[in-house]
């Protein structure tokens, strides 16, 4: 499971869900749940949280230009990458920090990814969890 700590900069509530803004390393990741400040005492601007996501919700990109709906982006250098028949990992450090994307290995071989190689990280806004950081 990815984490990453960050801090929670803005919220924006309708009904029972929120778009969390969180700083984390110098950019800006958004995480859509279900919850909001009343529900849950955590949810307020300047708070240290934890982004957990799963290596399975990671794509990656090369070259990537134009739009995308797909809020969070981050660059990142791939720094491992053990690949298996169906499966492959791709190790990213992303600021000092290591992350794991899971893609099919015929997607890492049509990407033709290498160790030290620039990639960008994707994830959906709605597949970001946020767990309130402990002291």
């Amino acid at each position: 499971m990815n984490q990453l700590k960050g801090i929670i900069t803005a919220i924006d509530s309708a009904l029972d869900i929120s778009l969390v803004t969180v700083a984390a390393a110098g950019d800006s990741f958004s995480a859509l749940i279900i919850d909001t400040p009343q529900t849950a005492a955590y949810l307020r601007p300047g708070q240290e949280i934890i982004m957990v996501f799963k290596e399975t919700e990671m794509s990656l990109a090369k070259n990537l230009s134009g739009s995308l709906s797909l809020r969070n982006r981050f660059a990142a250098t791939i720094q491992a990458i053990e690949t298996g028949k169906i499966l492959t990992s791709v190790y990213l450090n992303f600021k000092g920090q290591l992350l794991c994307a899971i893609i099919t290995t015929r997607s890492a071989q049509e990407l033709q990814l290498a160790v030290g190689e620039a990639v960008v990280g994707l994830v959906k806004s709605n597949e970001i969890s946020l767990m309130q950081a402990t002291l």
